[in-house]
């Protein structure tokens, strides 16, 4: 009978390379996956920032701090009717394209914000909105509904 250490001593050392092989390759996806969640995580939490500083601002808006600032810079009196996304899209499609700033001086005339209030808000909102699909960021910057088939797919939708 032969004998068959070496063969099998060479087995084992192959098979020692292939697991640190495969080993290496695992951590190379465990850092890889890593990487994209924290990408993930600072996109989300960026984003829950935006969200929780628009309900602060809708919770001001609403009666939960005094608003005579806010009475004072409003025209007539006016108090806003629907929330502020609906709005921005409301008058998208009434008006068309909008610019940042003409979305925040409608947005300041309907009473909404009072005028140093309007920049921060209205551009969280536009982001939130825009990323959730309902409306689009054109290549100049301004705010546009969508083309008209995603139109008719979100109406369906809803």
């Amino acid at each position: 009978m032969r004998d068959i250490r070496s063969d099998l001593r060479e087995r084992a050392n192959l098979l020692e390379e292939q697991i640190k092989a495969a080993q290496a390759q695992f951590e190379k996806h465990v850092e890889q996956i890593k990487g994209e969640h924290d990408s993930r995580l600072k996109d989300l939490k960026s984003e829950l920032e935006a969200v929780n500083a628009l309900l602060g601002i809708e919770h001001r808006r609403h009666g939960g701090a005094p608003s005579a600032p806010k009475v004072q810079a409003q025209p007539q009196g006016r108090k806003p009717q629907q929330p502020l996304a609906d709005f921005l899209i409301r008058k998208l499609s009434e008006v068309g394209p909008l610019s940042k700033d003409d979305s925040q001086l409608l947005t300041v005339q309907e009473g909404y914000f009072a005028d140093g209030d309007a920049e921060r808000g209205v551009h969280a909102v536009l982001m939130h909105v825009a990323k959730a699909g309902h409306i689009r960021q054109l290549p100049n910057g301004d705010f546009a509904l969508p083309a008209l088939m995603e139109q008719i797919r979100l109406r369906r939708a809803i």
